[in-house]
């Protein structure tokens, strides 16, 4: 494991809309501890970025949830916490599909069905996990590199766990504001159809099994959550 002044390096890998901004805020002020020197990634920093023999972490969610959440932080460009501007082509899918059900339903088929796909993959929180684990067999090529997973549907109980095993302060408490956590307002309107459902579940089909493999890791301890 590559060390820095004494410390091993421990990355955190940001996967999009899975609690990372609350995290990443959480242990800014922690990036020295006893045995680890705290390397907080980008989006854009994949499995494949962190060198072999490094230890590397992650939060991941249910991919539907994602898109739900993916969408909408989107849609109002990161904020208020950020801003960030659309690109042409998001500007012109955010014209289109005013909802996460419009684009879903709209992905499922009919007219709109070339326009959702090229939303699906022009929508930056939309992308999949592969954007993150590369392949599946290279993610179990790399699985004793792995120092923690944890969920955003389990944040509540997960964080508790990494901060012990961090040796963080019991106090350390994530942001629990919307903005603070990079969260979506609670009145949007986040229904799907079940021909949206379907859409999603199938366009994430490699994400599913992907989350499903590292909830398997949780249970068995390989992930330390």
């Amino acid at each position: 494991m590559k060390k820095t002044e004494n410390k091993c390096d421990l990355h955190f890998l940001h996967v999009g809309k899975t609690g990372g901004t609350a995290i990443k805020s959480a242990l800014s002020d922690y990036l020295v501890l006893s045995r680890y020197s705290l390397l907080l990634h980008s989006h854009e920093t994949s499995i494949k970025d962190i060198p072999e023999n490094s230890k590397f972490m992650f939060f991941l969610r249910d991919p539907i949830s994602r898109f739900v959440s993916g969408f909408y932080s989107r849609k109002r460009k990161g904020q208020p916490r950020y801003f960030y501007d659309w690109r042409p082509d998001e500007k012109e899918a955010f014209e289109l599909f005013q909802t996460p059900n419009d684009l879903a339903n709209a992905l499922a088929g009919g007219a709109l069905q070339d326009a959702a796909l090229k939303a699906m993959r022009s929508i930056t929180h939309l992308r999949k996990y592969k954007h993150w684990y590369v392949t599946l067999d290279y993610f179990e090529s790399r699985l004793a590199d792995v120092f923690y997973i944890g969920f955003q549907e389990t944040m509540d109980s997960d964080f508790p766990k990494l901060k012990v095993l961090l040796e963080l302060p019991d106090s350390l408490q994530l942001p629990n504001d919307d903005v603070g956590a990079h969260r979506n307002p609670q009145n949007l309107d986040k229904s799907l159809s079940p021909k949206a459902v379907a859409a999603l579940t199938d366009w994430y089909a490699e994400d599913y099994v992907f989350f499903s493999r590292c909830k398997d890791l949780k249970t068995s301890n390989n992930g330390r959550g």
